[in-house]
């Protein structure tokens, strides 16, 4: 699977994640979010800063998989839309993407008390970057 299909990949499946936000109210399209939040830890970001960061850098890329009509959420948005998620259903989503790539899902990885409460908090971040080290094999 090639990146930008992998990616389409991922973003159709995390298609079944709930935004919670009033959706009058919404500038960000999740699926917006979402990709920023990817291609950044993709791309090395460690928060949400340098996710927004990197997405204002490389918004004619990101403009290749959404429109982006309002350019890219901020940190605080991208940090705000993430933590409301529900990790476990993102969980799902992601280890169902990874079976689809990878023909069965990685091995359980052990976390520490610190890693697992970031998980919940920042499920989105932490679960990409164990992906990857798994695929590193790390």
């Amino acid at each position: 699977m090639e990146g930008e299909e992998a990616v389409r990949g991922l973003l159709g499946h995390l298609g079944a994640l709930e935004d919670l936000r009033q959706a009058c109210k919404v500038v960000y399209p999740l699926r917006d979010v979402l990709l920023v939040v990817l291609c950044g830890t993709l791309s090395g970001c460690d928060d949400f800063v340098e996710m927004a960061a990197w997405g204002r850098q490389h918004l004619g890329f990101l403009r290749g998989f959404a429109p982006f009509p309002h350019g890219v959420p901020s940190h605080a948005t991208l940090n705000d839309v993430i933590n409301a998620l529900d990790a476990d259903v993102f969980e799902e989503c992601f280890a169902a993407w990874v079976d689809e790539v990878c023909g069965g899902a990685p091995d359980i990885v052990a976390l520490d008390g610190r890693n697992q409460a970031e998980v919940r908090r920042h499920a989105f971040v932490d679960l990409v970057a164990r992906f990857l080290a798994i695929g590193a094999g790390g």
